[in-house]
């Protein structure tokens, strides 16, 4: 066997005979809390040391720009696939974030000190953004569909708790011993992880290419081509295009305003998916004798059976949460006048630990059950318990009970969660066997889509017809996608554990 012919692959972690929860959680719940970690040091931590650091609020709220990466990543995704394992990107990227962690306790202090902070937090969110490929892919190759969809909760809870962990945690440590201590100790976790993951992830998929082959004068070109378009897109917002450009397009159309950097590049990305689709003969034709690992990736994706229902049913599965999430908070602050401590614990504590039980026992039932059979049940619950909301706004808010709105939020991020375990299993199986990693890529992409049609038009909405026709037009927006159900495919799928 030459050096660089694949390596065989030991059996899965996980088959059809581990029902219970057993060797996989550990390691399910370590690597998306290693996920979530870095997510909330770039997309939480950073606005808190900015400010301290005395940054404009310019600079601050172009701190989202580091969530760039993430939208982005689906295209370096076919990389993680064409080259090595998930398993070893996974621990590479971990000690590679890790040193640029430790790079941040230098970086807290000092002239120039703002500068050079954007410019690591840059780095940490693209190799957290190649992480998070690797995660994802792993779990695919790692357990067969029932064990995927059985964990789908610990997923859950092992980010949001590392988002708790990476963003108060941090500020607790930082604020009772210093800055670069906590980054210190944030990158010792990160070391840690990325130890225990190369000692005890099964091996689950054979190796690829060779890292070294990653150096072809192709890749090299693509990887140019890939950096000079994320640097030219932080460049360009940075800039703030020009004061006067921007005032002119606002001007112009007012609505682009509420488009964020991910909407665009979710609306972007569509459209070069639906202009391929529609050119799909012919470049299938072209590419009979091409080994492209970018170009196959995108086209055995668009060839899967089904594909454009199942696109549409991703883009709008979560439109009517989407519309609800963004005019939620000023219902419940400004028209029903609840405390920020009261709002904080039912939306952020009690809420968020309600989503998490819901998707794990979500996942567990769809595990044994199957996606068909729960899959109008949980959709039903996350759709319905909106008009929660047009209840108490059709009443009268200010004088709505503590209890009352503790039972509608409560209910609503339960129906949220089983949503959510529904949401994830099928976003799972859009991704085929060949292409695990790139494809999850492009459809979490695809997710900003819903998102972005609701940030666009959800104030206006609110304003015109009131909160209460606002909420019940929240259900109305969950429609489509529950008509999409019957043409859906993947409902009964099941796909091979092996590339």
């Amino acid at each position: 066997m030459s050096a660089d012919a694949p390596i065989p692959a030991p059996p899965p972690a996980a088959g059809p005979e581990d029902q219970g929860w057993g060797r996989d959680a550990g390691w399910v719940s370590s690597t998306y809390f290693g996920e979530g970690l870095p997510y909330a040091l770039v997309n939480n931590v950073a606005d808190a040391m900015f400010t301290l650091m005395g940054a404009s609020l310019g600079a601050i709220g172009l701190t989202s720009l580091f969530h760039l990466p993430w939208n982005l990543k689906f295209l370096w995704g076919p990389l993680v696939d064409a080259y090595e394992t998930k398993r070893t990107w996974l621990w590479v990227f971990e000690i590679i974030l890790g040193a640029l962690t430790v790079l941040l306790a230098f970086a807290s202090s000092g002239q120039g000190a703002l500068g050079i902070a954007s410019v690591i937090f840059f780095l940490i969110a693209v190799a957290a953004a190649t992480h998070d490929i690797a995660v994802d892919g792993y779990y695919l190759e790692a357990l067969d569909e029932a064990g995927q969809s059985r964990y789908v909760g610990l997923r859950v809870a092992g980010h949001r708790v590392a988002t708790l962990v990476g963003f108060g945690g941090f500020l607790m440590l930082a604020g009772a011993t210093s800055w670069p201590f906590a980054w210190v100790m944030s990158a010792a976790v990160l070391f840690l992880m990325a130890f225990g993951h190369a000692r005890f992830l099964p091996r689950a998929e054979p190796r690829q290419k060779p890292a070294r082959q990653l150096l072809n004068a192709r890749t090299v070109s693509v990887l140019v081509l890939l950096v000079g378009i994320v640097v030219v897109a932080r460049t360009a917002w940075v800039a703030e295009i020009s004061g006067s450009a921007q005032a002119a397009i606002t001007r112009a159309l007012p609505w682009t305003a509420k488009i964020s950097a991910s909407g665009w590049i979710g609306l972007a990305l569509l459209t070069v998916l639906l202009v391929v689709f529609a050119m799909l003969p012919r470049i299938q034709r072209r590419l009979a004798h091409s080994d492209s690992d970018f170009a196959r990736a995108y086209v055995t994706f668009l060839e899967q059976p089904g594909i454009g229902r199942a696109l549409a049913f991703v883009i709008t599965f979560r439109l009517g949460e989407s519309f609800l999430l963004k005019m939620r908070t000023p219902f419940l602050l400004k028209e029903v006048q609840m405390s920020e401590g009261e709002f904080g614990l039912l939306t952020a504590t009690i809420g968020v630990a309600a989503t998490i039980v819901a998707s794990i026992v979500g996942g567990w039932l769809i595990s044994k059950h199957g996606l068909r059979r729960w899959i109008w049940p949980f959709m039903l619950s996350q759709n319905l318990l909106n008009l929660l909301y047009m209840v108490v706004a059709f009443g009268d808010p200010a004088q709505t009970s503590t209890a009352t709105l503790g039972f509608v939020i409560i209910a609503e991020n339960l129906g949220s969660g089983l949503g959510t375990a529904v949401f994830m299993v099928y976003i799972m199986r859009c991704a085929a066997p060949s292409h695990r990693a790139a494809h999850m890529a492009i459809v979490t992409a695809l997710m900003s889509v819903g998102f972005t049609a609701a940030g666009v038009t959800s104030g206006f909405l609110a304003e015109a017809i009131g909160y209460a026709n606002y909420f019940g037009f929240t259900f109305l927006a969950t429609i489509p996608s529950m008509v999409l159900i019957p043409f859906i495919p993947h409902l009964d799928r099941v796909r091979s554990t092996t590339a």
